[in-house]
């Protein structure tokens, strides 16, 4: 996945690693097969980078989100493993007000990734409340009360 990254990065690609691998990079021992990416849902000069940075990877592009909603989340079998884009989440202001809180954390192999912040990240998973979400809040909760996330 660090060589996605790296060319996402290269390619000025505007994204936040959420979901599981968001949750594992602020440290919580969490496994998770998929990498979530939050895009900006209507950014044409975005979908155009991605889109290029991927162009050998998927059968279909990323597209924008549709007019009713369609499109709202797009996933694709890659080499890297499934990826998936999510052109909104739930509990989370837009895309330009997360990313500029946005914080930029490292893979274990030094590669910078932008990820969602802690607190934005809390409340995405607050707002899905799925049950296997549960651990994912409470770990993101006790961040909260010692500071270690805003």
């Amino acid at each position: 996945m660090n060589e996605l990254l790296l060319a996402f990065n290269a390619a000025d690609v505007r994204y936040l690693l959420v979901g599981g691998q968001a949750m594992r990079l602020a440290g919580m021992p969490r496994f998770s097969m998929d990498w979530d990416f939050f895009i900006p849902p209507r950014d044409m000069d975005n979908f155009s980078k991605l889109n290029r940075v991927l162009d050998d990877e998927l059968d279909m592009p990323v597209i924008p989100l549709g007019a009713q909603g369609e499109n709202f989340i797009q996933t694709y079998q890659t080499r890297w493993g499934v990826v998936q884009f999510h052109l909104g989440l739930p509990g989370v202001p837009r895309f330009d007000e997360a990313e500029k809180a946005a914080i930029i954390r490292k893979t274990e192999t030094g590669t910078p990734v932008k990820c969602l912040s802690g607190i934005h990240l809390l409340a995405s998973k607050q707002a899905a409340n799925r049950p296997q979400d549960q651990s994912d809040i409470a770990f993101l909760e006790e961040l909260k009360r010692l500071g270690k996330i805003s």
